[in-house]
């Protein structure tokens, strides 16, 4: 009798392939790096299902970085496990002169679906990171929204929709004070 691996060989095509997406790990790292130290204040809001629950100005040594944080890096695409789920293409946006890599998943049980990298074409330096994830459970499919601007917005958007009850919005945006 002979029994048919259970593996899933769908990304066998990829073993010799070289490389990695992009790395949000690595991201967070290099901004931790270049912005430490940086006497950056920022108006934190935290909306709840579009009331806004708290509003304040905190700094980049008070903030919880370890929670912001963990959202973003969950994201993380770059292991080479994730050769060939994702679709990628590039393009020139001229109306605000920056240069685009996304990655849109290809199947919709991931839970990164989106990962858009926008750079400015002159100094090729990062101006944008936004993502999109999607969790689905018996009892609950959660949406996220994520946008970071060095040294200008942290956004995390969060959309709940559970099987009992109703749906549930939650906004926090950082907003650097200049």
């Amino acid at each position: 009798m002979v029994f048919p691996s259970c593996k899933d060989h769908s990304l066998d095509q990829f073993a010799d392939v070289k490389g990695t997406y992009f790395s949000i790990k690595k991201f967070s790292l290099d901004e931790w790096t270049t912005h430490a130290g940086e006497p950056i204040s920022f108006l934190r809001k935290e909306i709840k299902d579009g009331v806004t629950k708290d509003s304040s100005y905190t700094n980049v040594e008070k903030m919880d970085w370890q929670e912001i944080l963990k959202v973003f890096v969950e994201t993380d695409i770059s292991d080479r496990k994730w050769l060939g789920y994702y679709t990628f293409s590039q393009f020139d946006d001229d109306f605000d002169n920056t240069h685009n890599f996304m990655y849109v998943a290809n199947r919709k049980e991931m839970f990164t679906q989106k990962l858009l990298i926008t750079m400015d074409v002159n100094t090729m330096k990062v101006k944008g990171v936004y993502i999109e994830t999607f969790k689905s459970s018996v009892w609950n499919e959660r949406v996220q929204k994520l946008l970071y601007e060095p040294a200008k917005t942290i956004q995390i958007q969060q959309y709940d929709k559970p099987l009992i009850g109703s749906k549930k919005e939650t906004v926090i945006k950082y907003t650097a004070i200049q």
